[in-house]
């Protein structure tokens, strides 16, 4: 399978997972809409095929097999009585309906595929129906032209995202995404005995340990050279953490996470005291980038699925899915 219609297809049954909540008016009854004999279901009356909802269902199921065994299909997953299998079926349907229904407004947005898109989905296709073997296609019901049609549905559908997210803001603060590496040292005010229970130290026993910090302070001012791990003991115990500012805020006062995240290289805390502790932190390094990068994708990413959620949320209020009961009783 060629990369990028691989990745679209995978991003989709990610991203679609449980977005659909509710569709207009539920699921109609078959009385409603005459089916095709291997319909499995209706979305806005395009048919989906026992063929096509194999091509997303039977890797899902594959998985399933392969991670937990036979067994688990016959698990009851609520107190309704609801089975494995009728859960993940539900959910199967849910990314289909939700790849659908997004592709399906490509049209009115201006948004196609291009001929090399159109290229690279039958080479795919070809691909895809080169490695599977006469059992599996006739067993699965699938075809290249189906191969094809979720290939071009889910690169449709991934277009859309692009185009409906390609002006979202892409700058970030510091305060959002940038993470530092820290050394700090922590003595609790507090400890367990030996019967289990938490006790607190008085606070002449506070006093000596807060001296205690404060000249491992002044031993590290005097001495640049030295760092927290060279003046660690059994009971000032050095930690490193990469951190943001929002996660120093959740364990200092904002004042005192602010002090911390300001901190240049190789500089020191004051003594930061809180409820439960005294601190003293120093910055082995203002920015760790791996960390940062990936909380600054992180903070696009939000932004993109904002703005697309809001588009969708209009869109599925006009969705409209009719089962097949008589095949939807018959799949796994």
């Amino acid at each position: 399978m060629n990369s990028r219609v691989k990745f679209v297809f995978l991003l989709f049954v990610v991203l679609t997972v449980g977005m659909l909540t509710s569709c207009k008016g539920g699921e109609s009854a078959e009385e409603t809409f005459t089916f095709r004999e291997d319909t499995v279901f209706a979305i806005n009356g395009e048919e989906v095929s026992i063929g096509e909802w194999n091509l997303y269902a039977q890797p899902i199921i594959e998985g399933v097999d392969n991670l937990y065994g036979d067994g688990i299909w016959d698990i009851k997953m609520d107190d309704d009585g609801m089975m494995f299998s009728d859960a993940l079926k539900n959910d199967v349907k849910k990314r289909i309906v939700n790849v659908k229904l997004i592709a399906s407004k490509a049209d009115s947005l201006g948004v196609s595929l291009s001929e090399d898109d159109k290229t690279e989905i039958t080479i795919s296709a070809e691909d895809y129906m080169e490695r599977l073997d006469a059992g599996t296609i006739k067993k699965y019901g699938i075809t290249e032209e189906l191969v094809e049609k979720v290939y071009s549905d889910n690169l449709l559908a991934t277009k859309v995202y692009e185009h409906l997210t390609l002006n979202v803001d892409t700058n970030t603060d510091e305060t959002e995404v940038r993470h530092m590496v820290l050394q700090y040292i922590m003595l609790p005010k507090s400890y367990e005995t030996r019967e289990g229970e938490t006790a607190v130290y008085s606070d002449e026993e506070m006093q000596v340990k807060k001296a205690k910090l404060e000249a491992v302070k002044k031993r590290l001012e005097e001495n640049p050279k030295l760092t927290m791990k060279d003046v660690e003991t059994e009971e000032l115990v050095v930690t490193e953490i990469k951190a943001d500012y929002a996660e120093l805020k959740e364990r200092l006062p904002e004042e005192d996470a602010g002090v911390v995240f300001w901190l240049r290289q190789n500089e020191m805390s004051p003594l930061i005291e809180t409820e439960e502790a005294l601190f003293l932190f120093e910055c082995e390094s203002v920015l760790d980038e791996e960390s940062t990068n990936a909380a600054r994708v992180k903070v696009i990413e939000e932004r993109e699925q904002q703005v697309f959620g809001t588009a969708y949320a209009e869109w599925k209020k006009d969705v409209e899915v009719k089962v097949n009961d008589e095949v939807w009783k018959t799949l796994k």
